[in-house]
């Protein structure tokens, strides 16, 4: 198994991208949406954080979350958010895939990765960066050609904040260009 070292810095600032397991396209349904926005409105109310920015695509998320002051567990977030969707999307109809002898040996459903991506967002340059890489996402990955036209994405909150121009993302952006985003 790899050595897996996650970055914890008290109220730190943080890229995540969490991936669907077996990448199974559930996350932009009429059913998963509602769910998985009630899951992470009821974790934030029992354990508070920002939501920086954030893209829904079909089978991942991309977000940046900031921690309050003094707290580094997003961790104990993440798995409490992804039990919870779990569990209301079973119960509302959605489908687990077929568990291996691991994941029924730990009780664990099908729904989700078991791991995250996880990146400690250094300064402003870094934030920017990063903010651009999760509303260009669906762009990069063919399912609409402007940022403005994916609905599932913190980038019209951005053009209202006028942060962006509705027009931001036409074209790929150069603060992403040269980045290896290891997190895909």
């Amino acid at each position: 198994m790899p050595d897996y070292r996650r970055a914890f810095i008290p109220g730190g600032t943080y890229f995540f991208t969490v991936v669907t397991f077996e990448r199974r396209h559930i996350l932009t349904s009429e059913l998963s949406r509602p769910i998985l926005r009630e899951a992470i409105e009821y974790i934030r109310e029992l354990h508070p954080f920002t939501v920086d920015a954030i893209c829904l695509l079909p089978d991942h998320l991309h977000c940046i979350w900031t921690l309050p002051d003094g707290d580094t567990n997003y961790s104990t977030r993440w798995s409490a958010i992804k039990a919870l969707f779990s569990k209301k999307y079973l119960a509302g109809g959605g489908q687990a895939s077929e568990r291996s002898n691991s994941r029924s040996r730990k009780g664990e459903v099908a729904i989700w990765q078991r791991r995250f991506w996880e990146h400690a967002v250094r300064d402003g340059d870094d934030f920017n960066r990063h903010v651009d890489y999760i509303h260009y996402n669906p762009v990069k990955h063919g399912l609409v050609e402007n940022p403005r036209d994916w609905q599932w994405s913190s980038f019209h909150r951005y053009v209202r904040a006028e942060l962006y121009e509705s027009e931001w993302g036409a074209v790929e952006p150069d603060s992403i260009k040269e980045v290896n985003w290891s997190c895909e």
